[in-house]
């Protein structure tokens, strides 16, 4: 018996061991599971007045394996209004969105995703027209989410050195105190800003389930531009097809794509950053069928609209509201700049354009003027045969290895856009064209065979020759963001207006034991807020604020 009754708890304990360990790891992985879906997103202020730059930062999730971030303005019918792409460096970003001027008087929504995580991020905002101002009756719709965004106080960080008061144009000098203890649960670097903030107004922060399409490529080095062809005569989605995406620039970039059953296709847009023209066109390599080019955009984002009710302006707010709008009346006067963007880097594996470099090169503005490229390629360009017989052009280029033609046509580039039909250039003389570069052999990209290529280098350098149809588009492209400064008052002389509301701007400082601070305050008077952001490494967040005023 004895014996029996040892055994019995030797199992129970058994038992119950297990499901402690099962219990510990379900938390393990509930809190990893939470730590995974959502994204810290900031700005700087909660109210804008149109025509403004809101500047905005983000932590992302360390189990989110993008390395690019979607920022977009919404308004609260899900149109999106502004899209923006950033750069994940070390799980966190920062940027701006230039807020049209256009924009009516309401409620709007930032939101924050990747293309392969299901989560956002949706913090409200509330931006003023700068004509006309607040609406007159009085109240607004704002958000009623419940599902918010919170933030721990840091209640052991201390803030030294910040007074409550302060002149305009004052100078403020403070430090950051964090305890060892604090400092050791850090994670990643630390965000202070010091806006104008206007305490009648708090925005919320709220999250929400995104539906990402299937089979999303995760954006690593850049943004990804995809779509579909689609035989114009039967709407269906065309196999074989050739979709060519070119940039057209100084050194034109060239990308193909030929399409599977579904019509579909893909384009990785690595290292290109700022805004950059695009020309996107599909073909049937058999020139049996005219085809229809469809691009995906980022259309809508309902699934970020929260439920809305009803609040009511105070008559402060009223007044400061008036204030940034007189301000930023006198900023466009005065051609304020906020940000000034940082150059882009020069790419060394740019310095020559995809087709690799030229036999020859013809300046046509050393020779006479001549009127229609018939002349020019008989004058002017040596082993280049154009003919524009029966309103049927042809164009060939002397094969130097086989003493002949190449019966193939060459590949012809407009600034750096490749073009099939002859009739585009046929009427283009000495004064349209500042040069052209000539390969007179064979060149391989990928799959592609060019017989010769002939890239005709216009004056305008403004493409528009090349006509848009359903099978060419032709738009421009927001890339990846440049990173930016915030511009500072060095130099400014007293009889000039100060009109920053941003005092300071810091995305990303290193977490050390004493931060010390510098700002100056600017001609506008009112409330203003120092805060500090961070994250732990168990993926909350911590805040630290303090409010003054300049008078």
């Amino acid at each position: 018996m004895n014996i029996s009754i040892e055994v019995n708890k030797n199992r129970d304990y058994k038992v119950k061991r297990r499901i402690i360990i099962l219990l510990l790891l379900f938390v393990a992985l509930m809190g990893k599971a939470q730590k995974k879906e959502h994204f810290s997103l900031f700005t700087d202020r909660d109210l804008y007045v149109s025509g403004e730059t809101l500047l905005f930062k983000v932590f992302v999730p360390e189990d989110d394996q993008s390395g690019i971030v979607n920022v977009d303005l919404v308004n609260t019918n899900g149109r999106i209004i502004s899209e923006v792409s950033k750069k994940i460096i070390d799980h966190q970003t920062d940027g701006f969105i230039a807020l049209p001027d256009s924009l009516s008087s309401g409620s709007y929504l930032v939101c924050t995703s990747t293309k392969i995580n299901p989560s956002l991020t949706v913090k409200e905002l509330y931006i003023s027209n700068q004509f006309a101002g607040l609406p007159e009756s009085n109240h607004a719709l704002r958000s009623s989410e419940t599902d918010l965004f919170v933030e721990m106080a840091a209640t052991t960080l201390q803030i030294e050195g910040l007074d409550k008061t302060y002149k305009t144009r004052g100078k403020a000098s403070l430090t950051l105190d964090f305890t060892p203890e604090l400092l050791s649960q850090i994670d990643e670097n630390l965000f202070v800003s010091v806006t104008e903030a206007d305490q009648d107004y708090n925005s919320k922060t709220f999250f929400r389930l995104n539906k990402p399409k299937k089979n999303q490529i995760v954006e690593k080095e850049g943004v990804i531009l995809d779509g579909f062809v689609k035989d114009v005569k039967t709407g269906e989605p065309f196999k074989k097809g050739v979709v060519f995406l070119s940039v057209p620039d100084t050194i034109p970039r060239f990308k193909y794509f030929i399409t599977g059953n579904d019509g579909y296709f893909i384009f990785r847009l690595d290292n290109y950053i700022g805004r950059i023209p695009v020309v996107v066109q599909g073909f049937d390599p058999d020139d049996k069928r005219l085809l229809k080019v469809v691009i995906n955009h980022r259309d809508s984002l309902k699934s970020a609209v929260p439920q809305l009710e009803t609040w009511n302006f105070s008559s402060e707010l009223r007044k400061s509201t008036g204030n940034n709008i007189d301000a930023s009346m006198f900023c466009k006067i005065f051609n304020y700049q906020e940000i000034t963007a940082l150059p882009i880097p020069f790419n060394k594996s740019e310095e020559y354009p995809f087709y690799g470099v030229a036999t020859e090169i013809v300046n046509t503005k050393l020779f006479i003027d001549l009127p229609e490229f018939t002349e020019i390629a008989r004058e002017l360009l040596s082993g280049v045969k154009f003919r524009a017989n029966n309103r049927i052009p042809s164009l060939q280029i002397f094969n130097p290895a086989l003493h002949n033609y190449f019966a193939e046509p060459p590949l012809l580039l407009i600034d750096g856009i490749p073009v099939r039909d002859l009739n585009v250039i046929k009427d283009m003389g000495s004064k349209d064209i500042n040069r052209i570069e000539i390969c007179h052999s064979k060149r391989f990209y990928g799959n592609l065979i060019f017989y010769g290529v002939v890239a005709i280098h216009t004056s305008k350098h403004d493409y528009t020759g090349i006509k848009a149809s359903d099978d060419l588009i032709k738009f421009d492209l927001d890339a990846i963001q440049p990173d930016i400064i915030l511009n500072t008052t060095v130099g400014l002389k007293l009889n000039e207006m100060d009109l920053r509301k941003v005092l300071l701007w810091k995305p990303s400082i290193k977490p050390e034991k004493n931060i010390k601070l510098d700002f100056e305050t600017s001609d506008i008077k009112g409330n203003y807020r120092l805060i500090i952001h961070g994250k732990t490494k168990d993926g909350s967040n911590f805040y630290k604020e303090q409010f003054f005023e300049v008078n």
